[in-house]
């Protein structure tokens, strides 16, 4: 099968999580990304912790499927080679601090004039405008600023960071969506866009139906754990042998819970009477469920409650999570071959294109693996090439 974005080349100019995370989405659906890093380090994240031999982890959760091409865009040999390959582009993606591409003379209407098919992308943590466009931004930071972890956690305890970093994950995929967009776009009059992508934006677009009701003049809201805000059953229970969560709002759910459970009268009682009922009432409901559920064990519970239609699941490990059945035969994880590390265990794209699994058998790129190749493409004979990596320009492998 041809992969969706086979032809499309895309400049990666980004760094740390939100940026890698939406180039890796291109290049599991078949582009073309070069990577740009600077010549001494990288990306930082490669030394990031852990490490498989040289190699981190996190780098290469990020950047499978990419070329990396070092480059110092301090020097002007470094922005002249850029120039070439942005005439050769179809995207850039940059998440440099606002202000930073122009500097440098590489801003979006410097690059537009000189490729007007240009589909540029910012992204930053509060946007090319606003108050806090200079703000250093970090997920932890911006998940509070956003009040997700003023939304996360038990209503006793302290309020907790999501334990992902969601908005840079978020991010990233927004930003994937705006160079598909932009792709689309162009197709009617050639011209590419600039599109200004902010973490915190994101965020906020993320509080949806929360920030929706307090949009309505509802109360102020605080986190409720694994509760749902407005009704009940809904939520995190403890069996004999440890965690499952379970639904049962709708009056099917409930009626079958109390069936499973042998709870007859539960069904009869006001307190329990419907979905907002048993909300108002939460306290003693769950006394009830936790006497109940505590004489079981999960895979008993699960495996009832399941069959009668409820809702339900236990809480895995991460481990659990990982080696479970549905992980293995979705596909979900693959290994592949690292030109440094050997072979290693990745997980794939969540993407499943006509069955095929993208993201399968890709690895990352060790830090200016395809310099030379890519230089090669634009013309740069060996001398010039030499001389690049003497000036400092690009590294040698």
């Amino acid at each position: 099968m041809t992969p969706p974005l086979a032809g499309i080349r895309v400049l990666d100019l980004t760094r740390m999580f939100a940026g890698p995370c939406a180039t890796e989405v291109l290049a599991d659906l078949g582009a073309e990304v070069v990577k740009v890093e600077e010549p001494r380090i990288g990306d930082p994240t490669r030394r990031n912790l852990p490490l498989w031999g040289e190699e981190s982890a996190y780098f290469m959760s990020l950047n499978r499927g990419k070329r990396s091409v070092t480059l110092d865009l301090k020097t002007e040999a470094g922005r002249a080679v850029l120039l070439d390959l942005v005439d050769r582009a179809d995207v850039l993606v940059e998440n440099f601090r606002p202000g930073v591409m122009a500097r440098l003379g590489l801003g979006h209407e410097v690059l537009a004039e000189r490729r007007p098919g240009l589909v540029f992308c910012s992204l930053s943590g509060f946007g090319a405008t606003g108050p806090l466009q200079d703000k250093i931004s970090f997920d932890l930071v911006n998940q509070a600023m956003a009040g997700m972890i003023e939304l996360t956690g038990e209503v006793d305890e302290r309020p907790a960071r999501i334990g992902v970093p969601i908005g840079d994950m978020a991010g990233g995929l927004y930003l994937a969506l705006a160079v598909l967009a932009g792709l689309r776009g162009r197709q009617h009059d050639g011209r590419g866009c600039w599109a200004d992508l902010a973490l915190h934006d994101v965020l906020i677009g993320l509080l949806s139906d929360v920030a929706q009701h307090h949009l309505l003049g509802a109360q102020d809201t605080t986190r409720t754990g694994s509760r749902a805000r407005d009704t009940a059953p809904h939520g995190r229970y403890r069996a004999l042998d440890g965690w499952l969560v379970l639904s049962a709002v709708r009056p099917e759910h409930w009626a079958a819970l109390t069936r499973v459970l042998d709870l007859p009268w539960a069904a009869e009682d006001e307190r329990f009477a419907d979905a907002r009922e048993r909300k108002r009432n939460e306290q003693a409901l769950d006394e009830v469920l936790a006497e109940r559920l505590g004489g079981a064990d999960i895979a008993t519970w699960v495996r009832e409650l399941t069959a009668a239609g409820v809702p339900a699941a236990p809480v895995n490990s991460l481990k659990d999570a990982l080696e479970s059945p549905l992980v293995q035969g979705r596909g979900l994880a693959f290994e592949s071959t690292h030109p440094a590390v050997g072979r290693v265990r990745n997980l794939a794209s969540p993407l499943l294109v006509d069955g095929v699994r993208a993201g399968t058998g890709a690895s990352s790129p060790v830090l200016g693996a395809d310099t030379d190749a890519v230089l090669a493409e634009l013309g740069y004979d060996d001398e010039a090439v030499a001389r690049l990596a003497a000036d400092g320009v690009v590294r040698h492998v």
